[in-house]
């Protein structure tokens, strides 16, 4: 597992920043990662569908998003493996997925559906996902 955070100068969604992402890609310079990461967020990344479940089920602080590259690990369908490895595991989190399979990006209402983005979605489309998946997700604050 890679765990890394990009620190900069960038403007970030009081919603949004310090999120906890597990990503699962089978791509070392992924670029779901350096979006994730540009956002503020903490990404620990993994290449192995079985690892990212149990370091989710596993997390004592628990994450605020699983995020997944879906053609590297069998396209929808293993999307659907893992949201079910999940759900067996009483998880309750957000999920984005991202794959050419997908035609348009889908931004749904219900709290506990995916977001679902087409593999070449624009940085402005992958955005608007990453706030529409998080939309409830509550303030960080520090006093």
């Amino acid at each position: 597992m890679q765990t890394f955070i990009q620190s900069g100068h960038q403007v970030f969604s009081s919603h949004t920043l310090g999120v906890r992402v597990m990503l699962l890609t089978d791509q070392a310079e992924s670029p779901t990662a350096r979006r994730l990461a540009g956002y503020g967020s903490q990404v620990d990344m993994v290449d192995d569908l079985d690892d990212a479940v149990a370091a989710i089920l596993n997390d004592r602080f628990g994450y605020d998003l699983f995020v997944m590259d879906c053609d590297g690990f069998g396209g929808i369908a293993g999307a659907e493996q893992a949201i079910s490895a999940l759900i067996a595991g009483d998880a309750k989190m957000r999920v984005m997925l991202v794959s050419q399979e997908f035609d348009v990006p889908v931004y749904p209402l219900g709290r506990r559906t995916a977001v679902c983005l087409p593999g070449d979605v624009t940085d402005a489309s992958f955005r608007i996902g990453f706030d529409h998946v998080l939309r409830d997700r509550a303030a960080v604050t520090m006093n």
